[in-house]
């Protein structure tokens, strides 16, 4: 059986949103009853909403910077229900013309990065570049994770090294090819090195969640 770690939510809501605006590194604490909601002023309310729920039910307090749930806690099929509902909701939005910058284009690919299906993910690739040409430089993580995941979903080799998988007990970056992107091209687009892609795998190896974060921290 395969299971996949979702790093994007984890790693690039810490490190860029930051995309992910959450802190998957910590211990979840006691959960409270609602998630953090802000008032940002570019980003219309239903998607905010649409995004902190997204990150609300993968135990993320998004704008509250904690991890309120354990993943092993989590009732995935409930969650892939409500992933469905939010992709139709974006999808209006997107049909609307209610999607107009760069962050909201961003929290839209943030929420199509969890989709079933190819086309999906395909979109989150598009809709986080688009957030970067309009301005929103923390989307490249998010952008390399897209791309990453449907590489992967298609049984090809990921390219920047955002994703781990669990195969067989074991956690894996497999299928990965190493060596078509440098490091030097990786880190324009906020993915961290091979080395420290390596000390991540370990430490998820040995059990530490917090090593799944293949983001760099403030990356412009």
């Amino acid at each position: 059986m395969t299971r996949r770690l979702w790093p994007g939510i984890i790693a690039f809501v810490i490190g860029t949103v930051g995309i992910a605006g959450v802190a998957g590194a910590q211990q979840a604490s006691p959960a409270p009853a609602s998630p953090t909601i802000p008032t940002l002023n570019d980003v219309k309310p239903k998607l905010l909403r649409l995004v902190i729920d997204d990150q609300w039910d993968r135990g993320n307090d998004m704008f509250g910077g904690r991890q309120v749930k354990a993943p092993d806690t989590l009732d995935w099929n409930a969650i892939a229900k409500r992933d469905g509902e939010r992709e139709s909701a974006v999808r209006s939005l997107l049909a609307e013309g209610q999607i107009e910058t760069g962050t909201e284009f961003r929290f839209a690919a943030l929420i199509f990065q969890h989709s079933d299906t190819d086309a999906g993910i395909a979109l989150a690739h598009v809709l986080a570049t688009t957030a970067i040409i309009k301005g929103d430089a923390s989307a490249k993580w998010l952008a390399a994770a897209a791309l990453d995941r449907l590489l992967q979903r298609q049984k090809q080799p990921q390219l920047f090294g955002t994703q781990f998988l669990q195969q067989d007990g074991q956690w894996t970056m497999a299928p990965y090819d190493r060596g078509t992107v440098p490091d030097s091209v990786r880190a324009l687009w906020c993915v961290v090195p091979l080395a420290s892609q390596e000390e991540a795998l370990k430490a998820m190896r040995d059990g530490k969640s917090a090593g799944a974060n293949t983001s760099v921290s403030d990356c412009k």
